[in-house]
């Protein structure tokens, strides 16, 4: 069995999202990836510049990934709008 494939069978799944985002991945530059119901306010601090917020409520379709456009002194979480 190859360590991918060990990987993949073996996985845990993530915690519920909810209000407060979830951390998936996270370097020394700041936050890179994280998931939830509410996006992170404009001019909070911790999110890596391109960081990634996958928004999981599903309330509207076509704005449930935001990308940090800003610092991660202050970040500013913008819809990627998806084509339909």
């Amino acid at each position: 069995m190859s360590t991918v494939q060990y990987r993949l069978q073996n996985m845990v799944p993530g915690p519920a999202g909810g209000a407060a985002p979830t951390v998936m991945y996270e370097s020394e530059d700041g936050i890179l990836q994280c998931y939830g119901t509410t996006v992170p306010t404009d001019a909070d601090t911790g999110y890596a510049p391109s960081c990634h917020f996958q928004k999981i409520d599903a309330t509207t379709l076509d704005t449930v990934l935001y990308v940090n456009i800003s610092s991660k002194a202050s970040c500013d979480f913008d819809a990627a709008v998806m084509a339909s």
